[in-house]
């Protein structure tokens, strides 16, 4: 063994709450060394890996240590998940795994069973004291800028979807094996890459999907508002977020618009943010494209993103188009200048307001769209493996079928 600390010895103590607060430590900290040092981490714990170090290894993992042992009641189970913003039917329907049943309550195997399991799922800190009181938390982001609506305080931050966007970014991170490629500061490059392809006329959300995944960029649709049934009070969410985990991206896109325009143009956003570096760790949200606050970073992110989707050009557009018109106007445009007609109706909402015209005619140019359902079909194109404790989790948030 090495001479540092070694985080997997618990001392004498024969407390059971305390060598579960020691063994929850030990796994948090083991893991955060995977973060940063990947498999190198066992140098730092044991000198002669190539020996017999397995064989006096006490194994400590999520599955088996990262949960307390006292007693605890399911109510106070459902009490803490409440308590962090959940609704009973995300509790019940996603929250909790598929295999639990409610005559589990009075079974302390399981109860722990279930800890463990909320615990990898929501990304949570788990503590019991010495009374079996429980608390939950959503552990903490390392570093999070949120792009806010006008007027809106920090003080108001909607946290919960930004959470449990990380908890969905890091469970999709870990079923894919692409390396990541940083992408180009210049948006022109992307645009170029894209339109050379014999099956891309323009900068399309396909196109745009197929760079991101062939660059080790997982992109995920995240329909919170869906889980959380009707009735109560509901989250709110983020159209786009960022998720930066060992400078690794995951886009998470919240929006549940079903024209690809809109997603299009929130993902090339993102991905505005990814290739001017505004994160290195943690979390980058934007709540809001319609109404949102700029600065030189949002700034920077449209720019990036209009000149990914029009190259050099400008679209002009009169006031008093009608849908019809204003459908055939786009096309028109995107033939002749390699640009998606949904992302023109799109800048004519912008530039003029009139944004009953412009969705009237992206319904026309797409009457059958189901965009966020497009966007997750590609994950599951390049998932590798997960565990039966992963798929179940993404198969309950839409985001694998059933």
């Amino acid at each position: 063994m090495t001479s540092e600390t070694n985080i997997f010895s618990f001392g004498e103590n024969s407390d059971p709450i305390e060598k579960a607060r020691a063994a929850l430590h030990a796994v948090r900290q083991y893991q955060q060394d995977w973060q940063e040092h990947g498999v190198d981490r066992i140098h730092k714990y044991f000198d002669d890996v190539e020996g017999d170090w397995l064989e006096n290894f006490e194994a400590i993992s999520v599955d088996s240590a990262a949960v307390p042992i006292a007693k605890v009641a399911l109510s106070d189970i459902v009490a803490q998940l409440k308590a962090l913003g959940l609704s009973k039917s995300f509790i019940k329907n996603v929250a909790f795994p598929s295999w639990w049943r409610d005559d589990f309550e009075a079974d302390q195997e399981a109860i722990s069973r279930l800890l463990k399991s909320l615990a990898r799922r929501l990304v949570l800190e788990v503590s019991v004291s010495q009374e079996s009181n429980l608390l939950l938390d959503f552990a903490p982001i390392s570093a999070r800028k949120f792009k806010l609506q006008k007027k809106q305080e920090n003080s108001e931050l909607p946290e919960l979807f930004v959470y449990l966007a990380r908890c969905v970014a890091s469970t999709v991170l870990e079923a894919v094996r692409m390396p990541y490629r940083s992408i180009p500061r210049n948006p022109s490059g992307i645009r170029e890459l894209i339109l050379k392809n014999k099956n891309s006329s323009c900068v399309s959300l396909e196109g745009l999907l197929d760079f991101c995944w062939s660059s080790g960029i997982p992109v995920i649709q995240f329909d919170l508002l869906s889980l959380f049934g009707k009735g109560g009070s509901r989250p709110k969410k983020y159209d786009g977020l960022v998720d930066m985990s060992k400078r690794r991206p995951v886009v998470v896109i919240g929006s549940s618009r079903k024209y690809s325009a809109w997603l299009l143009f929130i993902l090339a956003h993102e991905l505005g943010h990814i290739a001017h570096g505004h994160l290195q760790e943690g979390i980058l949200s934007d709540e809001s494209f319609k109404d949102g606050v700029n600065d030189e970073e949002e700034d920077a992110a449209n720019q990036f993103a209009t000149q990914l989707l029009f190259g050099d050009i400008s679209p002009q557009w009169a006031h008093n188009l009608n849908q019809q018109r204003l459908l055939t106007k786009a096309r028109c445009l995107g033939q002749e200048h390699s640009l998606d007609p949904g992302a023109l109706i799109l800048n004519y909402g912008w530039q003029t307001g009139n944004w009953g015209c412009a969705v009237a005619a992206l319904n026309l140019l797409e009457p059958d769209a189901n965009t966020p359902a497009q966007i997750n079909t590609y994950y599951q194109r390049y998932l590798v493996s997960t565990d039966e404790e992963s798929r179940d989790y993404l198969e309950q948030i839409k985001i694998l079928a059933a």
